[in-house]
């Protein structure tokens, strides 16, 4: 059950990285030495200014982007009374850019994002948020120390996309950061070697005034566990604590809520979207979470059996360029 649900992998990536002896003191020394010759990255991560950590941005392959953005138009021709929305986040290193070292050279993010926009054409809604991210590029909108953004990046990200979807703006609550922990050290610095001794503040978004948010029930579908909460806390004593929103990622999870309303949302997404996810909440009577990394199931029967009224994908830029799991879930 645990090879079938992807929990297995996630736990053996982290004992092995926890039983390689001395794992830390290599990448360290080997860091220093290149920064010594000049070298300002480590496994696809640079080393910024003031302290941040940046990825690559991946380029995709041509032929592979083209097949799936062929398969979500015949997905989307499935269903033309559903509409379907695109956001893709950008990278840190695209919105942050001034952050990167010098000389360091990525590809154009914003081309590519550009490319995939005028070839879906207007069968998928797009969500652009990179001119939002870049008014508030001077905020904490990305971990320094992790390939993800932070919650209150998200936060913003979400303004736009409710403007995009046309969400009903009367049941937005207002809305309060909580810091959850204050030693958060993120998944680039381990990969790269780099940022060891950076810790970070992780936030949650609460509702100001009780009752503003809808009660909800969430179903691990694989797991066979239900609880009332989005949230792991107990994922902050572990290696990866942004796997407090949501446990992490799951093949599929149904979020039931009590929002005063009909609609139903199918989310197709990566890691980027679970912090995100609250948000949600309170414009939908449920929303259907699928991981395509993990779920091996269809679609066509989620559309079918949960009258789906809206589809949102939701990616990180590299992760939708190199991902080809969508594929086999929207066929």
């Amino acid at each position: 059950k645990a090879v079938a649900d992807g929990s297995f992998m996630r736990q053996y990536e982290e004992y092995r990285s926890d039983q390689f002896t001395g794992r830390s003191l290599w990448l360290s020394v080997r860091n220093d030495m290149d920064l010594l010759a000049g070298r300002r990255d480590s496994n696809g991560v640079f080393k910024g200014e003031d302290q941040y950590l940046l990825e690559d941005v991946a380029r995709p392959d041509q032929e592979q982007m083209k097949e799936k953005l062929d398969v979500m138009g015949e997905f989307r021709s499935s269903y033309g009374k559903v509409p379907m929305y695109l956001m893709l986040v950008p990278n840190s290193a695209n919105i942050l850019e001034d952050k990167l070292p010098r000389f360091a050279v990525t590809a154009d993010q914003e081309q590519i994002f550009e490319d995939i926009r005028q070839e879906l054409g207007e069968q998928v809604v797009w969500v652009d948020v990179s001119k939002t991210l870049k008014e508030h590029r001077k905020e904490e909108i990305y971990y320094r120390t992790d390939s993800r953004w932070t919650t209150r990046g998200a936060y913003y990200a979400f303004q736009k996309l409710s403007e995009t979807m046309g969400l009903d703006q009367e049941k937005t609550p207002k809305w309060q950061e909580y810091v959850v922990t204050n030693i958060f050290n993120g998944n680039l610095s381990a990969r790269s070697g780099y940022g060891g001794g950076v810790e970070e503040s992780i936030y949650i978004y609460d509702a100001e005034k009780k009752g503003e948010e809808p009660q909800i029930v969430v179903e691990y579908v694989d797991e066979g566990r239900k609880t009332s909460t989005l949230y792991d806390r107990t994922k902050l004593k572990e290696t990866d604590a942004y796997s407090l929103f949501l446990g992490g990622d799951h093949a599929r999870v149904n979020i039931r809520t009590t929002a005063d309303t009909t609609d139903r949302l199918l989310l197709v997404k990566d890691s980027y979207a679970n912090c995100l996810i609250p948000f949600l909440t309170p414009y939908y009577r449920e929303v259907i979470v699928i991981d395509p990394a993990y779920y091996k199931g269809s679609l066509d029967d989620i559309m079918e059996e949960n009258k789906i009224t809206s589809v949102l994908f939701l990616y990180n830029g590299n992760t939708f360029a190199e991902d080809e799991n969508i594929n086999g879930v929207l066929r």
